[in-house]
């Protein structure tokens, strides 16, 4: 495998015409002519590096219908794909080898928690991915290919792997002010059955600081517990009154709370373009700035040196795609997947949402309902700030 290098420069801007096709507005002619030119020279120069991957990515189809991508894997008539992309088409699915041709699959199983299926075909056997089990750092260059060995999307890796599933996150059980003006988080209500509960905490005291880490406000409250593990131990420093004192919490899983999608995160969701179905609560994801289009998610993602190093989940919004790490995709793999039969979609999107939160959200509530519906809302609103946050970073970096 040929080791492959490019300016900065360069790589700036191949992420910023990739993919090809895409259309770029307010162009006059020459521009246009010159941004072509210059995407018909990376997409020549990265061939190298996206040559053997793409032998193992293919278009899934329905009809006319371009669905997902996919990656072939096991003998060569397995692929993975995305799951919420493929279930609709129902049985009339064809994959698209990189040499164009045409194989009939069959749904044959799927992982719901992590929005992805198996098609199995027939006829001639595809060439089957090979993993690496190399994790990218933060800042690496990460591309993925198209079945012709062109490009479909280019970034960098912004966040590295984590669990996205909000039940499998560590819950101190406080519910914060969201009006407390000075250090730390003023306690609002405690979560019943919480380890907060448990530890004695009470609504009205101040949390200071969790384990050696100083709480400036909610969202730095919501930060402190990033890393740690539900069952484990967390110190923290409340206030009450004028008196400070430590207490040890154990800490629970995140309750799985219905969540009420507001229009204005959706919208700022779908800035920059059309983006997944399914898009978040994955249990393995690496975070990265590329943008492949829905219909590009399922296939295989390489580093420069041209290593798989997993496959595309979901484009989430503007700045946001994650992909699962090739040890994770294997880790997968290895247990067996849910009949189609069985298996539920979870959707995301706000076609699905709005009938549920109109249900939920009745336009009154009576006996002060309004003011416990904002309280319980606010997970959603740290939500969308820390969206907003993450776009203001990105558009710094961008200046």
């Amino acid at each position: 495998m040929k080791t492959f290098h490019l300016t900065l420069s360069g790589l700036l801007a191949l992420h910023a015409i990739a993919p090809a096709d895409d259309d770029i507005p307010l162009l006059r002619p020459e521009e246009r002519q010159a941004v072509e030119a210059q995407t018909d020279e990376f997409q020549r120069s990265i061939a190298p590096v996206l040559g053997e991957a793409a032998n193992s990515t293919v278009r899934v189809w329905s009809g006319k219908r371009r669905l997902a991508y996919g990656t072939v894997i096991g003998d060569g008539k397995k692929i993975l794909t995305k799951w919420s992309e493929v279930v609709a088409a129902g049985k009339n699915l064809v994959v698209e080898g990189p040499g164009g041709e045409a194989l009939p699959a069959v749904l044959t199983g799927v992982y719901e928690d992590n929005d992805l299926a198996i098609l199995e075909t027939t006829g001639t056997a595809l060439t089957p991915v090979k993993w690496t089990k190399e994790v990218p750092p933060r800042g690496s260059f990460l591309a993925a290919p198209q079945p012709n060995g062109r490009l479909a999307a280019f970034g960098v890796v912004s966040v590295p792997e984590r669990n996205l599933r909000e039940t499998d996150s560590a819950f101190l059980g406080v519910i914060g002010s969201m009006d407390f003006e000075g250090p730390g988080v003023r306690i609002d209500r405690i979560a019943p059955d919480s380890g907060a509960a448990a530890a004695g905490l009470k609504a009205g005291q101040v949390i200071l600081r969790v384990g050696d880490r100083p709480i400036s406000g909610l969202l730095e409250l919501k930060n402190s517990l990033s890393g740690r593990t539900p069952g484990s131990r967390v110190s923290v420093r409340v206030k009450t009154g004028k008196d400070e004192s430590d207490v040890e919490v154990l800490l629970g899983n995140r309750p799985d709370l219905p969540s009420y999608p507001g229009d204005r995160l959706r919208t700022m969701e779908r800035m920059g373009g059309p983006i997944s179905r399914v898009r978040d609560s994955f249990t393995s994801a690496i975070q990265s700035d590329m943008r492949p289009r829905p219909e590009q998610i399922g296939g295989p993602v390489v580093d420069l040196d041209g290593r798989v190093i997993g496959i595309t989940l979901a484009r989430a919004d503007r700045t946001r795609s994650f992909i699962m790490p090739a040890a994770a995709v294997e880790k997968l793999l290895s247990a067996a997947p849910v009949d189609p039969s069985l298996a539920k979609v979870r959707r995301d999107d706000e076609t699905a949402a709005l009938p549920v939160r109109r249900a939920a959200m009745p336009n009154r509530v009576p006996n002060g309902g309004g003011a416990e519906r904002l309280r319980e809302h606010l997970s959603e609103m740290q939500r969308l700030m820390e969206f907003m946050q993450q776009e203001m970073e990105n558009l710094e970096q961008e200046r």
